[in-house]
């Protein structure tokens, strides 16, 4: 998970998952993989799965990393204004362009990156909607509205500390100029990563650490320790107002239908809103929003499955990318992964550092297996395995492993066959979900 935005209603995250608990103290029947320790397939099994979610530009890794990665992509997120730059310049040292090969990034070699521009929930209190820029008191005051006097007295205390707020007009026609950009260039493109969070809360600036009761008594008992200042990551009461956050992802979700660029949407102690939020865009577009852009919900922290059975009904272009660090806290991410239709799930990691992605995704990759009770390349033996089982390489796109045909019955419902589910592998799925959610047999 992105260090510079690790998740504010969380403080901090484990490094491996146990059995998540149900709400009535019950394990949530799937083991979830360690991810440190699960053993890789060959190098080819993993060139077919994409990262659909991760944020390597948090950190500035060498060339060299990147080449080692072994996975086929990654969907590189921006979040704040300086991003922005840095997943350009990632995309076109590295792009994943619309082309039938299965060839990605430099010069064909390593691992392709997907461009995705967006502005993310966590930093929404940072723009105005304004045309003018109003005052700093003004701006703050305004949007977290503090009820008591302590509250009050707080926010006066933090504004010398806290930045100008910036007009979001000018940050969209930016992120406008990106997306054509990258688009023009023949580069895979998304929206990404926007959304609505219902738990964050505004982060404790850095330079008034000093006012924070924590650095006090640590101060007074001189506890305070070198490297202080990278891992202050402390919280302030005061939360973005929904309204907010909505207005700000609606005017980014229209310029992806515009666009044509598909998102990644966090959400997160939100699903209500979130879901109402992508009906809102459904009601208003029409079918320039459901047939030509796609929505993965990242992660999908939080979503029940009876909700998201709601999400899947209506609207057919909503996906699910399960990840470890996140999915994996919710009590009930092993029953929503086998929930989640067959064509619309996705896989991510979700982590900021690029060298753990290969080791996240798998052990997601796993992790739906046991939940669908599907089977898994390099795992179990495909028919096509030669006889020391090696797992043959394969190409969807040379028909070598074309998915059959589905059947309906009278009333044009999907027949549901116990033997063609037998027979569902998890690395051919996911790849071709993802072909399918990003349209690329599409491009000519």
């Amino acid at each position: 998970m992105c260090s510079q935005h690790d998740d504010p209603s969380s403080s901090s995250s484990s490094s491996s998952t146990k059995h998540p608990t149900t709400n009535d103290g019950k394990k949530d029947e799937v083991e979830i993989p360690d991810w440190e320790t699960i053993p890789l397939p060959p190098d080819h099994v993993l060139s077919h799965l994409t990262d659909a979610h991760c944020h390597p530009t948090d950190l500035t890794h060498p060339p060299e990393v990147y080449d080692r990665v072994k996975l086929g992509g990654l969907a590189s997120m921006a979040t704040i204004v300086e991003d922005q730059d840095k997943v350009n310049a990632l995309s076109e040292e590295r792009g994943w362009y619309t082309a039938r090969s299965k060839g990605k990034g430099k010069e064909g070699h390593a691992v392709g990156v997907v461009a995705c521009f967006g502005y993310h929930p966590w930093f929404t209190h940072l723009y105005t909607l304004s045309s003018t820029p109003p005052s700093k008191e003004q701006h703050y005051f305004s949007l977290f509205s503090p009820k008591s006097q302590n509250h009050q007295t707080l926010l006066k205390e933090l504004l010398p500390y806290l930045p100008e707020p910036k007009i979001f007009e000018p940050l969209l026609a930016k992120l406008r100029k990106d997306i054509q950009g990258s688009l023009q260039e023949g580069r895979l493109t998304m929206l990404g990563e926007v959304g609505l969070d219902g738990s964050a809360r505004m982060r404790w600036p850095k330079k008034a650490k000093h006012l924070h009761p924590d650095y006090k008594d640590k101060a007074q008992q001189g506890e305070e320790g070198e490297g202080e200042e990278e891992e202050w990551k402390r919280l302030t009461p005061f939360k973005v107002p929904m309204s907010h956050q909505r207005a700000i992802v609606e005017s980014q979700l229209d310029l992806a239908v515009e666009m044509g660029v598909n998102v990644s949407f966090h959400s997160v102690a939100c699903a209500g809103p979130s879901l109402e939020t992508l009906i809102s865009m459904r009601d208003k577009h029409g079918i320039r929003f459901t047939n030509n852009i796609n929505v993965d919900i990242h992660s999908a922290g939080g979503w029940s499955p009876d909700f998201w059975k709601q999400a899947e009904r209506n609207l057919l272009n909503i996906y699910a990318s399960p990840s470890i660090f996140i999915t994996g806290r919710s009590p009930t991410a092993s029953s929503l992964i086998s929930t989640v239709s067959k064509d619309r799930l996705l896989v991510e990691s979700d982590s900021h550092d690029v060298r753990l992605s290969d080791r996240l995704v798998w052990a997601a990759t796993e992790w739906i297996a046991r939940c669908k009770k599907w089977k898994l390349e390099g795992r179990d033996r495909h028919p096509d395995e030669d006889d020391d089982g090696e797992v043959k390489e394969w190409d969807l796109l040379d028909g070598g492993d074309e998915e059959g045909e589905d059947e309906f019955d009278e009333k044009g419902r999907m027949k549901k066959v116990k033997e063609a589910e037998e027979d569902t592998w998890t690395v051919r799925t996911l790849e071709r979900n993802w072909r399918r959610f990003m349209r690329i047999d599409e491009v000519v």
